[in-house]
């Protein structure tokens, strides 16, 4: 089968380039909306010195649409969407993200305990009373220990706790504690 567009000039026209392509009854549309889309993808610009097209160039361009010339960056026709593709990086992220679904204040006073190694009671937390200390305990992220002598319960932060607050530090203020 003889290739249409080497019976073209060395310069060619939109509408003759389209009549060797997809012929003569769909030229108009493949010139109103294909080649439009082309040229944003790579598509041989018009020459203004020789008012046409490099049909070598045009040729180039579908070779490397149909993936016959490797290495030549043109515009390849769109595949099927792999919304999975997007997964890996997604549960990527998700690892980083908290897991224990603390409350603001929670968070906050996880991250001061933390921070704050010798702040054990809720007296000594910022905004911190035994109804946050609970909802921490209960997540797994502090655990009660014995009472001081003012009779306050002491709470230790969990490897669970001190894995959260990295991961709140980083979700929310982009830096590892």
């Amino acid at each position: 089968m003889t290739d249409p567009l080497s019976k073209l000039p060395m310069f060619a026209t939109d509408r003759e380039i389209a009549i060797a392509i997809v012929g003569k009854e769909r030229a108009a549309m493949f010139v109103k909306a294909v080649i439009p889309q082309f040229e944003r993808k790579g598509f041989p610009k018009i020459d203004p010195l020789h008012d046409g097209r490099p049909v070598p160039l045009v040729r180039k361009f579908y070779d490397g649409y149909f993936g016959i010339t490797a290495g030549f960056n043109v515009a390849v026709p769109d595949g099927e969407e792999n919304l999975g593709a997007w997964k890996p990086k997604r549960e990527s992220r998700n690892k980083r993200k908290p897991q224990l679904g603390l409350d603001g204040r929670s968070q906050k006073a996880l991250l001061y305990m933390v921070a704050h190694p010798d702040a054990r009671t809720h007296g000594a937390i910022p905004d911190a009373g035994m109804t946050t200390m609970n909802r921490l305990a209960e997540k797994g992220a502090v655990v009660a220990g014995k009472k001081d002598r003012d009779g306050d319960t002491e709470w230790k932060v969990t490897d669970i706790g001190v894995e959260e607050a990295k991961r709140i530090g980083f979700w929310h203020h982009g830096k590892s504690l």
